[in-house]
Formats: C-alpha cells, structure tokens, sequence
C-alpha cells in the first residue's frame, strides 16, 4: 500500500503539468496557491474527499497512464472511483465467479470463512485490551467473556450449511463485540453501541461510531481496488446478498480485516487521544475526518516511521 493523497478542500482543483499532479487550493485572498505537486511515482491512490473539488482531464489521463487509483467520496462512502476501460477483459474470471455463487454449498463454504476470519479477529482484538488490563490489575471481566462467547460461536460454525445461517453467527458476535467495545474506549466519547452508515440518519451519532465509519469506507477502497486488480466482479458476493449498487463481495472481503484494520488502530485512537475524535462535536469535522483516515491508512501501511502517509501540505 502506498502513499495516499487527500483532497478534502472546497474549490481545490488537481491538475497535471509536465508530467506531475498539481492540487491548487485558494488563499486567504481568494487567490490559487499550489498545495502539492507530486510526479505519478509518488503516489498510489488519490481520493475527493469533498464534493467542491474537481478534476481536469489531464490529471485523469496522467492518473490512468499509471495505473493511479482516483476515488471519490460522499461523505464517509466511497461512491466512485475510474476505472481503465480494458477492465471488460474480465469476463472469465466473472464467469467463475457466477458459477461459485451458484453452488449453494460453495457459497456457504465461502460465507463461512467469511464469518470465521471475522469473528477470530475480533475475538483477537477483545483479547489483547483483556490482556493489557489484567497486567495493569483492573480485569475487564465483560470484555474476558465476551471474547469466551465468541470463541464459542467460532465452533458453532463448524455446524453451518448455509451463507444465511453464517451470516446469523456472524449477528451474534457483533452484539457480543461492540457490547464489549464499549467497556474498553472512554466514557466520555458516548459510544453505546454500533450504529452503521445506514443507520446514521435515524439520530445523533457519536464520535467513536462516525470514526469507524470514515476507517470503514478507507478499508472499502483498498479492498475495492483488490478485488478490481483480481479481475473479480465487485457485486456479486457470498455472505452478502446481491443488490442493486451494492458491492456485495468487496464487503465480503473486508469483513475479516474491519477488526484488525479499522477497530484496532480506531480504539487506540479512542483511549489515546479522545480529544481527537471529540473535533466531531466541537466543529473541527474535517479536522477529525483527516486525523481518523491518517490513524487508518498509517496502521494498513504498518509505517515505521512517525510521519504520515497522506499527503496534506
């Protein structure tokens, strides 16, 4: 994975001159300033975090000469992203693709692992802050049988014949999980209980839950952009039902790395640094926005090193 550049400005603009990406921002004066220049080789992916920026057609042609991903967001979603016009040549993979998803008991079998490297991950991430507060002396009992009833659940899913059963188990460990995450991350960020993008819009959402859905939507373009790389067809999923515009398989595919990718840096984020995500209720959102995705994309790259992978000069 490597560096992403963040355009997250009303009235930016990326361009392409000699060779390079050019973003241009306004000053204070009103005036275009560059905020970045970059050559192609710098950089792996470019996302519009912001529906007030735009592109020209050159930046597009530079982008897809070198094989850059460009994607676009609505709000914490990944809406858009360009895609060659080769990628039809993958029709055969497709093809196999359909024929598995028509084998009721290969899309179990698929289904289940699904569930399987989901919830062994999240059982994963329970039992490392059980672990830490046992060493510190303050047991957290709730989060050591939460993460017992999932392993409990891991067995159960030897018994599975069917992608609709795995998805039950797979309902099961989440209440447990995110019940449990709420023990761990600080009281104050209010965090009650998972509440999904789909959900958003039924009330007021909490920092913690608008963090996991920003890290959420930057493991959907990485996965996004593998399943593309795959030649696989990103709407035809296993554990997912088929539906019109939804992705079924690339959520197929995160759902083993939401705990380990997003969750885990997320709530080190939460207990670290909770002023970072209280920005949401302060009026510094976009502040919030930038600071959830460098926590996310830093932990995916596994730096060494402090400094951050998105591009925000």
């Amino acid at each position: 994975m490597g560096k992403l550049a963040l355009v997250d400005e009303y009235g930016a603009f990326l361009s392409a001159r000699e060779g390079r990406f050019r973003l241009l921002v306004r000053d204070e004066s009103g005036r275009r300033v560059v905020k970045w220049e970059l050559a192609p080789v710098e950089v792996d992916a470019i996302v519009f975090a912001v529906r007030g920026a735009s592109i020209s057609a050159s930046a597009i042609l530079l982008a897809s000469e070198f094989g850059i991903d460009l994607v676009f967001l609505d709000g914490d979603r990944p809406v858009a992203r360009l895609l060659p016009a080769t990628y039809g040549s993958t029709m055969r993979n497709w093809l196999y693709q359909l024929k598995a998803h028509e084998d009721d008991s290969k899309r179990a079998e698929l289904a289940r692992l699904f569930v399987e490297g989901k919830i062994y991950n999240q059982r994963r991430v329970l039992l490392e802050h059980a672990k830490r507060a046992r060493a510190s002396g303050k047991p957290l009992r709730v989060v050591e049988k939460a993460a017992d009833k999932i392993d409990g659940l891991l067995i159960s899913l030897e018994d599975v014949k069917t992608a609709e059963e795995a998805a039950l188990v797979e309902a099961q460990a989440a209440r447990l999980y995110w019940r449990a995450v709420g023990n761990i991350i600080p009281g104050e960020l209010g965090f009650k209980g998972r509440i999904t993008r789909s959900r958003a819009g039924e009330g007021p959402v909490d920092p913690f839950n608008r963090a996991l859905n920003i890290g959420y939507a930057a493991l959907k373009r990485e996965v996004w952009r593998a399943v593309f790389l795959a030649g696989l067809n990103p709407y035809l999923g296993f554990l997912h039902k088929p539906r019109a515009g939804k992705m079924a398989l690339v959520f197929d595919l995160m759902e083993e790395f939401r705990p380990v990718c997003v969750d885990r840096p997320l709530i080190r984020l939460a207990r670290g640094k909770p002023q970072v995500l209280r920005m949401f209720e302060l009026g510094r959102e976009q502040e919030a926005v930038v600071e959830v995705w460098r926590a996310v994309v830093n932990y995916m790259k596994k730096a060494k090193t402090p400094y951050p992978n998105l591009i925000l000069k």
